[in-house]
Parts: C-alpha cells; sequence; structure tokens
C-alpha cells in the first residue's frame, strides 16, 4: 500500500513570512496533498516552525526578548496566518517540542553508535568583548570561495557554500563588530565523507529528481564532502547529552523536526517513515537543495533503523519583488499578512503557481502582472463560466430537478484533460496543470456561447444547460488543490458535499446535484487605481 508523507520546508520563527516565503515550498506542497486527498491516497502533510539557531538568539537579544519569547510569538503567527492561505497542514508543530528533542537524541545516539559521529577538537572563533564563542551568524566576514562580503559563517548567500565562522576572512563579531579571538574546543562531527558513495548512487538512479538538481547536487559529492560539525556553543538548542556547553546545530535538529512532526501526530507514524510503501516528498527551495539532497539522506542511513529515504524532493527558485530581491531593511517588502489584508488568498494561490513553472528559475511579483492574471484568467476565464452557467440554470429552473444528458463530446474532453492533468500533478508541474485547467474553462466557455441556451427551449435547453453544469463542477473539482475557497463556494451554490476526482466521471445526477441553491460571482475584478497605489507605496517603501 502506498502511504505519502509530504513535508514543505520549515519556516523559521525569527520574522514575517512575505510572498516570496510561499512560491517554492508551502504553496506547491499543500497544492500536491489535496490533490492526493482527492484521489483518495492515504497521505499525511507536516511542517513545523524551526525555532533553534543563532539568527534567533541575535534577534532576541536585539529585541530585549528571550529567544523562547521569539519562537513562542512567530509559532502562533505562521499557524494563523497558514490556516488563512488554506494550507491544510495535519500537523504543524515546532522543532522545540519535547517530541523533536527526544527524536534529535535518539538520532545522536544512533549514529554515534554506529561509528558516524565523533568527537574532535577545533578551533572556534570567540569575542573576548561579548564573553562566547561565534558560530554561524554570530560571526561575519568574506566568503573564503568567491570573496563576497558581509557573509555569516554558516554558508555563502552568493556562491552557496557550507562555511565556518574560523574559515572567513576578516572575521568580525555581528553583535558588536570587533575582531574575535581563536580558542580550541570540543565539538561532534557526522562522518559525511563516508555517505559519498551510497548518496551518487541513490541520486543517480532516483527519475523523480530534477536533472538539474541532480547535476548540481552531484557536482557537492564529487567535489569531495566534508563531515560535518554538529554541535554549537551555545544555550539555547536542544541539549547534547553528556555535554552540558553544547546544543544541536540547527541544519541536524530542523530535518528531524519533519519526523517529530508526524509522531506528534500519530502513534503509528513509523507506517509513514518505515514502510516499504511509503512515499516522503520534501517540499524546498533551492537554497536548502544541499541539506536535503546530502545531510538528510546521510543522516538517515546512518541511524540504520529502517527509514525510507526520499521519494522525491522537489525544488523550485526563489520570487523576486518588481526585478528586486525582498529587502525589509530596504523597504522593498510585501508581507502575506498586508496582502491578505486587501486581496482573497486565492489570488496569491493562483497568481504564484502561474508564475512557477517546475523548475529552480526565479520569477518576479509584479502588481500589475497580478493585476492581469487575476482579471484575464481567472474573473474572465473560469469566474465568467460559472456565474454564466449558474445564472441561466438559476434563471431556468428555480427548483429541484432532474438535469438531462450531457453531451458525450464535453464528457470526453473532460476525462483526457483530467488524465493529462493527473500525469502533470504527479510529476509536480503544478503551473502546467493549472494552464491545462485555464484552457479547458476557454473551451467551455466556447461551448457555451456557442450553443446559446438563451435562445433554446424544451430538451435541448436542458441538454445544453446540463453540459455546462457539468463543466463548472468539473473545473471546481480540478481548481479546488489551487484555489480551495472558490471550489468550496461553488460547492455551497450547488448544495453538494465535497466533490472528489472521481466526481469528474459523473453527470450532475450522479454527483448529487438537484439544483442551484444560490447564484453569486466568485472572484471581482481588482481595480487598476488601487495596483497604482500599491506601486507607488512599494517605491516609497510603505507596504
Amino acid at each position: 500500500m502506498v502511504r505519502y508523507l509530504i513535508t514543505a520546508a520549515l519556516p523559521y520563527a525569527n520574522g514575517p513570512l512575505h510572498l516570496g516565503h510561499l512560491r517554492s515550498t508551502y504553496l506547491p506542497a499543500d497544492i500536491y496533498t489535496r490533490f492526493l486527498r482527492m484521489n483518495g491516497e492515504d497521505v499525511l502533510f507536516v511542517c513545523a516552525t524551526d525555532e533553534h539557531g543563532t539568527p534567533i538568539v541575535v534577534n532576541a537579544e536585539k529585541a530585549g526578548k528571550t529567544p523562547k519569547e521569539i519562537v513562542d510569538y512567530y509559532h502562533k503567527y505562521d499557524k494563523e496566518l497558514f490556516e488563512r492561505l488554506g494550507f491544510s497542514f495535519d500537523s504543524f508543530h515546532r522543532t522545540s517540542s519535547e517530541e523533536n528533542a527526544r527524536m534529535t537524541q535518539h538520532f545522536f545516539k544512533r549514529m554515534k553508535e554506529n561509528g558516524f559521529v565523533e568527537e574532535r577538537s577545533v578551533e572556534q572563533l570567540y569575542c573576548e568583548k561579548c564573553g562566547r564563542a561565534l558560530p554561524d551568524r554570530l560571526v561575519i566576514g568574506a566568503c573564503p570561495h568567491c570573496n563576497a562580503g558581509n557573509q555569516y559563517g554558516d554558508q555563502c548567500e552568493k556562491c552557496g557554500h557550507v562555511l565556518k565562522g574560523s574559515s572567513l576572512i576578516n572575521p568580525q563579531c555581528s553583535a558588536c563588530g570587533s575582531k574575535p579571538a581563536i580558542k580550541t574546543s570540543r565539538h561532534y562531527f557526522f562522518a559525511l565523507h563516508k555517505f559519498s558513495g551510497k548518496l551518487k548512487e541513490w541520486i543517480e538512479k532516483n527519475e523523480a529528481f530534477q536533472k538539474e538538481v541532480k547535476n548540481y547536487v552531484i557536482n557537492w559529492i564529487e567535489s569531495g564532502l566534508h563531515d560535518w560539525d554538529i554541535t554549537r556553543n551555545l544555550d539555547w538548542g536542544i541539549k547534547v547529552p553528556g555535554a552540558e556547553n553544547l546544543v544541536f546545530y540547527v541544519w541536524f535538529d530542523a530535518p528531524i523536526g519533519y519526523i517529530s512532526s508526524t509522531v506528534a501526530r500519530t502513534k503509528e507514524w513509523e507506517k509513514y517513515w518505515k514502510d516499504e510503501g511509503s512515499r516522503v516528498v520534501h517540499f524546498i527551495g533551492k537554497d536548502i537543495s544541499y541539506h536535503h539532497y546530502l545531510f538528510w539522506p546521510a543522516m538517515l542511513m546512518s541511524v540504520e533503523e529502517g527509514f525510507v529515504l526520499p521519494h522525491a524532493i522537489p525544488v523550485r527558485g526563489y520570487l523576486n519583488l518588481e526585478g528586486k530581491k525582498f529587502s525589509k531593511s530596504r523597504g522593498w517588502y510585501v508581507s502575506v499578512e498586508e496582502f491578505l489584508s486587501m486581496f482573497p488568498a486565492d489570488y496569491l494561490r493562483f497568481y504564484e503557481t502561474m508564475i512557477t513553472p517546475y523548475t529552480t528559475a526565479d520569477a518576479d511579483f509584479y502588481w500589475k502582472d497580478f493585476m492581469s492574471r487575476i482579471n484575464n484568467e481567472l474573473v474572465a476565464n473560469v469566474g465568467n463560466f460559472m456565474y454564466r452557467t449558474l445564472s441561466l440554470i438559476k434563471r431556468s429552473y428555480d427548483v429541484p430537478m432532474n438535469f438531462g444528458h450531457v453531451d458525450e463530446n464535453i464528457m470526453k474532453r473532460v476525462k483526457e484533460r483530467s488524465d493529462e492533468i493527473s500525469g502533470k500533478m504527479h510529476a509536480f508541474q503544478l503551473k502546467e496543470s493549472l494552464d491545462s485547467i485555464l484552457a479547458l474553462s476557454s473551451e467551455l466557455n466556447a461551448y457555451l456561447s456557442a450553443n446559446e441556451p438563451w435562445k433554446k427551449d424544451g430538451e435541448e435547453k436542458l441538454r445544453i444547460l446540463s453540459t455546462a453544469l457539468y463543466g463548472a463542477y468539473s473545473l471546481s473539482i480540478m481548481l479546488y488543490p489551487f484555489i480551495p475557497h472558490a471550489s468550496e463556494e461553488i460547492w455551497k451554490q450547488l448544495g453538494v458535499r465535497k466533490l472528489m476526482w472521481k466526481d469528474l466521471c459523473k453527470t450532475p445526477k450522479e454527483a448529487g446535484i438537484k439544483e442551484v441553491v444560490e447564484v453569486k460571482p466568485i472572484f471581482s475584478k481588482i481595480d487598476s487605481k488601487l495596483i497604482e497605489q500599491l506601486e507607488i507605496k512599494l517605491r516609497k517603501g510603505q507596504i
């Protein structure tokens, strides 16, 4: 039996979410999960706030708060925002939870017992002025690989290399700016190099991985994998057993959070993580490919407890804003919360899907393009067909009734499109699937206009409207993974329960539709004046 465990990369509990955070991870993961559920699959969709690491420590110090106060706030904030966006997590947990602490310490114990973790003496930067070690984001300097300046001691944002603070050129304490001293301390290392062969073979054989990502990751392996320091000198984090002054590196306990989030949801969590038929799918952005294709699978291998390796790791690129990177400090920024104060969640879900093909290429959010796609593709195409169809039926037959025969050619076309879309969805081609749905909507609009039911009577009129109704609820089924709020509104107007993918082959009568209960537009056009105002506010840094 096939079971699906779907994850979205954990949001870091250190600041508000902006529009770019949704594109590569949470939205595609939710769309895919909803599609699987509509097909009756056994699927769990888990996520959690990532609540450890030096950035949270730094942010807490600046705000005069404790790290726990910071993560408590953002866990609640993210959870509520994701619910408003319609993200259907079965478990939205936390990496600071007891479940994750126990699972992380268990992984460490097993990896150590199996000979894949060892303690070593390392040179570490230390700030005499602040009186503490400087791991990761507590130190800043130039990247030793590409010479990019202002890089933190964990990863270079320009070239992508994983770093260590002591390797930075001209390092400085990120808190006080002083030049750090070098001290020797003891840390635990994961022997990542021992898994080079297994990782390369696994990646090369997996046909579900994108070629562009496979080539990138294999180059990392062939250039030589370095053992990985999995502990840090911090007070905030999951404690390392037997080492009071150490906590686990955030990238060690964060992916384990996928498992602990499943544990928090069901006692049968092992069915999703260890059974042969399980398919674990991680949706991520391209900046964390290294961690999910190399570190995490190697960790799963190293505990030797039968964990399945990821079936697929769909990777997508970044989202920029009007041609530039999102930057809150520079005012070039649109938060999700601000967006939802002005527009329906489905508008964001629709637009970001339409500009996100299944590649690692970056894309841009443009206010004018957003307005154009909503008005011309969602409102004028889908919304127009839905409203025209239901209005015509309501005006003609304002009573429960037995709808007539459905045009066989339209039923055949819907079946062909549904098969095409299913294939694309299983291949993670979500934008391409939505393109096909919009094309079908255009065909249905053409059918309604060509047959002119408003000029017909009797059985002929009933057949045309029954066919159009079949097309309307077929579209609502196909669109549900993408814009669930709109589909649910259509079902409400039709007086039916939630429809499933199998209902695409059913006539209105077979689907349980007896009347149009109410009719109202499900979408509204965006006013160009509002968009002009938002462009001005963005240029002034007021959003």
